[in-house]
């Protein structure tokens, strides 16, 4: 018999917590359900709950009178599609919400969620391979030829049986899993509910810590068609220091680089194709993962952006920075991020937030200044 073993799981990790966010249903635009699931964790823990007028929530824990503004954004909406039309037959037609990459969709189950939330499963149809031709095989399916099937026989069903209509919301179906080794946790939309839940706890491990930063944590809306609830959430809240939490790319699975791994620790973003990074922040940030014992490795993302961009052009400018949470197959059913990453970016926060002061905000400012 062997004698190795599993890695015991890492860290104080909630998970309910976790699948609680991932397996809410909410894309962009309908984020209802999930900043339900987001208060429910963390209103005993604040002093206020607030919202912007897209639906942002913003939980808000006081410090000392004139002490800086600080922001956690984590976004608590998916990516997944509307209803785009019905067709005799009762096939549903989608229409991406967020970005997707049609390989990923024939077979797998979605829930379609109407206006009254009643829930109905169905599947994204596939053709079998029998008797295909190459050209057909070999090709990704356009998203503009997928449909779900509800599994019935006519858009009388659909519409007048079921209720569903034009524009609900279509959602991947999927389930929490713990992995094999148990630090690895797979489901749904960790893309951003990781980055919702980080803000969570850090607000949790603040309830009873004075602190001089007033502290915002808040689950921003409608970030993957453009970052939107950041914009509204930023110009509500006029934070002197913001930190978005949000996944990254990893690349430690075949086929690529192996510089972004799961795993490792804090992983800092220099830069994505929104902003570039507030380097004072970073290297503080760098600095402090060291001292508390935590690895840290840094990301540049050519593509894509995250809350930051839009977080750090409000009014005069923000202090902003990105912290990444790795994840494997993002933009589908099921993603895969480590427990590490998780415990020890809530852990580096927290103690970022009991260190922002007037004189470290005066100092993070003058980096910049000559």
């Amino acid at each position: 018999m062997s004698k190795y073993k599993l890695p015991e799981p890492y860290g104080d990790v909630d998970l309910s917590l976790l699948a609680d966010l991932a397996l809410a249903n909410g894309i962009s635009g309908h984020e209802k359900e999930v900043a339900a699931v987001f208060k429910s964790w963390v209103a005993d823990a604040v002093d206020r709950i607030e919202y912007d007028n897209l639906g942002s929530i913003v939980a808000v824990k006081e410090g000392k009178e004139a002490g800086p503004k600080l922001m956690f954004a984590g976004h608590i909406d998916e990516i997944g599609f509307l209803v785009k039309n019905i067709d005799e037959n009762g096939y549903l037609k989608l229409h991406p919400v967020g970005g997707w990459w049609g390989h990923v969709l024939p077979s797998q189950p979605v829930i379609v969620v109407t206006r009254n939330e009643k829930m109905y499963t169905g599947v994204i149809g596939s053709k079998a391979p029998h008797g295909m031709k190459p050209e057909v095989r070999n090709k990704v399916m356009d998203i503009a030829d997928l449909y779900v099937d509800l599994g019935v026989s006519s858009k009388e069903e659909v519409t007048h049986a079921l209720g569903v209509q034009i524009g609900d919301m279509i959602v991947p179906k999927a389930d929490f899993h713990v992995l094999a080794n148990p630090n690895y946790l797979m489901s749904k939309a960790w893309d951003d509910r990781i980055g919702a839940a980080i803000v969570v706890d850090v607000m949790r491990n603040l309830k009873d810590v004075t602190t001089d930063a007033t502290i915002y944590g808040v689950g921003t809306v409608q970030e993957e068609v453009g970052l939107r609830g950041a914009k509204t959430a930023a110009q509500k809240i006029n934070p002197d220091v913001a930190i978005t939490l949000d996944v990254t790319i990893a690349t430690d699975t075949p086929g690529e680089d192996g510089r972004i791994k799961l795993g490792v620790g804090a992983t800092l973003e220099v830069m994505d194709g929104s902003y570039i990074g507030h380097k004072g922040l970073l290297y503080y940030l760098q600095d402090l993962s060291e001292e508390l014992g935590i690895e840290n490795q840094l990301e540049m993302l050519a593509a894509g952006g995250t809350d930051s961009g839009e977080i750090h052009k409000v009014h005069d400018g923000v202090i902003s920075l990105t912290v990444s949470i790795p994840a494997r197959y993002i933009h589908s059913h099921y993603g895969i991020v480590h427990r590490k990453d998780y415990a020890d970016t809530v852990k580096l926060l927290t103690e970022f937030s009991k260190r922002l002061n007037a004189d470290l905000l005066a100092k993070l400012k003058s980096y910049k200044q000559v």
